[in-house]
C-alpha cells in the first residue's frame, strides 16, 4: 500500500474560482445526494479577501446558500478564519464523490482547498490504482501528484480533544501575555522587546508576567513535542 496526495482544478466549479485569493481551507463535512451537495468548510483567508472570497461563493452559479457559522480574526497576522455551511447544487459527481463511487479511500478527512485546487490524500493499492485516480480527476480539470510514497504513511496529528485540553490550559491571563508578546517581538532575535516592557504594557508585575508566560509556554511545549518525537521516529 502506498499514500498520494493529488490537487485537480475543478474547473468551472467555485473553488477554482478562489485561485486569485489568499487563502486556503479543509472540507470538514460533505455529502451529496440527488444532485444536491451540504458541506462543511472551514477557511482561512487574508482579512482583505475575506468578503471576495465569501461573496464569490455566495455568488456562483450552483450555489444555493451560504451561511457563516463562525468567524473570527487570526490575531497579529491580518487573517480571517471562519466556517462556512454551503449548500449548492451540481449536474455531476463532485471529485470526492467520484473518488469514492469508485472505491478509493481518502484519508484524514474530505479534502483540502489550496491555490484554487481541490487536494485529497488517497491510499492506494499501487501506482497502477494511481494513475487511475488520475484519471478519473482529469475530468474536471488540470491535476497535479503534489506526492507518492513508497509505503503506507499515516498522518500523525493532534485529535479534537487534545487540541481542546491544550487550549483549556492557556487561561485568559496567559493568552493575555502570550498575545502581548508575540505582538512585541518578544519571540523574534533579537527580541524586539523585554519581558519587563511586557508587564509594563499590562500592569502587572515583571514575576507575574513571567510566569503566565513560561506556563503556557510549557503547555505548548509539552504538547508539540510529543508529535515532534513520534514524526522523527517513524522518519529515522
Amino acid at each position: 500500500m502506498l499514500t498520494a496526495k493529488l490537487s485537480v482544478q475543478y474547473e468551472g466549479d467555485w473553488t477554482s474560482s478562489l485561485a486569485r485569493y489568499d487563502v486556503c481551507g479543509e472540507f470538514l463535512a460533505s455529502t451529496f445526494r440527488d444532485r444536491r451537495y451540504f458541506g462543511l468548510l472551514a477557511l482561512e483567508v487574508a482579512a482583505d479577501d475575506y468578503v471576495d472570497v465569501v461573496e464569490t461563493i455566495r455568488e456562483h452559479e450552483s450555489t444555493v446558500s451560504l451561511d457563516v457559522i463562525e468567524k473570527y480574526s487570526v490575531g497579529g497576522v491580518d487573517r480571517c478564519s471562519a466556517t462556512l455551511l454551503i449548500r449548492s447544487q451540481h449536474f455531476e459527481y463532485t471529485p470526492l464523490q467520484v473518488l469514492l463511487h469508485e472505491g478509493f479511500i481518502p484519508l484524514g478527512g474530505f479534502g483540502e482547498l489550496r491555490d484554487g485546487a481541490e487536494r485529497f490524500d488517497l491510499l492506494l493499492a499501487d501506482r497502477d490504482d494511481l494513475a487511475t485516480a488520475v484519471e478519473l480527476l482529469e475530468r474536471f480539470g488540470p491535476v497535479r501528484i503534489e506526492y507518492v510514497s513508497r509505503e503506507f504513511q499515516r498522518k500523525i496529528i493532534p485529535s479534537v480533544t487534545e487540541w481542546s485540553e491544550l487550549f483549556e490550559t492557556i487561561t485568559p491571563r496567559r493568552r493575555r501575555v502570550l498575545n502581548r508578546a508575540l505582538e512585541a517581538g518578544y519571540f523574534d532575535i533579537p527580541r524586539g522587546t523585554t519581558l519587563q516592557e511586557i508587564a509594563d504594557d499590562l500592569g502587572i508585575a515583571k514575576t507575574t508576567a513571567s510566569q503566565h508566560l513560561r506556563k503556557a509556554e510549557r503547555s505548548i511545549m509539552e504538547f508539540f513535542i510529543q508529535y515532534v518525537n513520534i514524526s522523527a521516529d517513524k522518519s529515522e
